[in-house]
């Protein structure tokens, strides 16, 4: 039998793994807070708090609008006024909230700059709802992308936990009438776009950009 390392040696190595642990934890969870969460389908979305009504998060829902429960507006824009739903009504919608610190939404934000200068004859419009980021965070991102498309701040996350989602960042196709017609959680490849953008823009899809 081969023998143990002496005592003095063994409780040595004993406190570095016990010093270890916190630094190994805050990376696990690091990983996990900021990971997004699967770059698929999903069948459904959980409400975001128990008890809270499930409402505009299934596919042919009408999409619930930017409003706290108790009906104030939710989302403001970079030039601190209010932003609510109806200002998109008649036109398709693709929203998407993300957050400046998410690498997967800034991997994807150029291609969806490109999407909705490929389809603005359709009369597509994007609105990227930043979760939970500083106005001047946001305002930086946009300018060092070049993003043109239209933004909001969820300081509270209120707006995202009404439509259900988690993790970042989250998609919503919304058609002209106000119901959602498709939606996908993780970063979006450009074909992928195409693909989820069929469901709102139909034939007048344009195939190539």
């Amino acid at each position: 039998m081969t023998a143990g390392p002496p005592p003095d040696q063994r409780s040595s190595r004993s406190e570095v793994v016990l010093a270890a642990l916190p630094a190994v934890a805050l990376a696990i969870l690091t990983f996990v807070a900021t990971r997004p969460l699967g770059a698929h389908d999903v069948g459904s979305l959980p409400a975001a708090a128990s008890g809270a009504p499930v409402v505009g998060i299934a596919i042919g829902d009408r999409a619930p609008d930017f409003v706290r429960p108790d009906g104030t507006p939710a989302l403001v824009g970079l030039d601190e006024r209010p932003v609510r739903l109806a200002e998109f009504a008649g036109t398709p919608l693709w929203i998407v909230f993300w957050a400046t610190w998410c690498t997967p939404c800034s991997q994807e934000a150029p291609e969806i700059e490109a999407a909705q200068r490929a389809h603005a004859a359709t009369g597509l419009r994007v609105l990227a709802i930043a979760v939970q980021d500083p106005a001047s965070s946001v305002e930086e991102f946009m300018r060092r992308y070049g993003l043109d498309y239209s933004v909001a701040l969820d300081t509270t996350a209120a707006v995202r936990d009404r439509y259900g989602g988690w993790g970042l960042p989250i998609h919503f196709f919304v058609d002209g009438s106000g119901t959602i017609r498709d939606r996908y959680i993780g970063q979006l490849s450009a074909d992928g776009m195409e693909e989820h953008l069929r469901s709102i823009l139909g034939s007048a899809l344009v195939p190539n950009r």
